[in-house]
């Protein structure tokens, strides 16, 4: 199985009608999420996946924190926004 987080859940929901017309199954052979939590997602089928924020994404702490995760480095100095994910049928 493949998996896309999209940039935001426009792009995934864009993302979910492509697959369909394209006859791949989702959540079956693609996992799709979205970001942002836009009430749209929970109205298509299968219903999308999406990251829940309660404030502003500082996005560009996410991308400093990801990094050090991937280089092994200390990520305690980071400080990122709390988000949760709306676990739902896409993903």
């Amino acid at each position: 199985m493949s998996a896309v987080a999209a940039f935001d859940d426009a792009l995934a929901l864009r993302l979910l009608s492509a697959s369909h017309e394209l006859r791949i199954a989702v959540p079956g052979d693609l996992a799709v999420m979205g970001f942002d939590a836009t009430e749209y997602g929970a109205f298509v089928t299968p219903a999308l996946t999406t990251v829940h924020t309660t404030v502003h994404t500082d996005a560009d702490s996410f991308g400093r924190r990801a990094a050090r995760i991937a280089l092994g480095l200390d990520t305690s100095t980071v400080v990122t926004n709390a988000a949760s994910v709306v676990v739902r049928d896409s993903a």
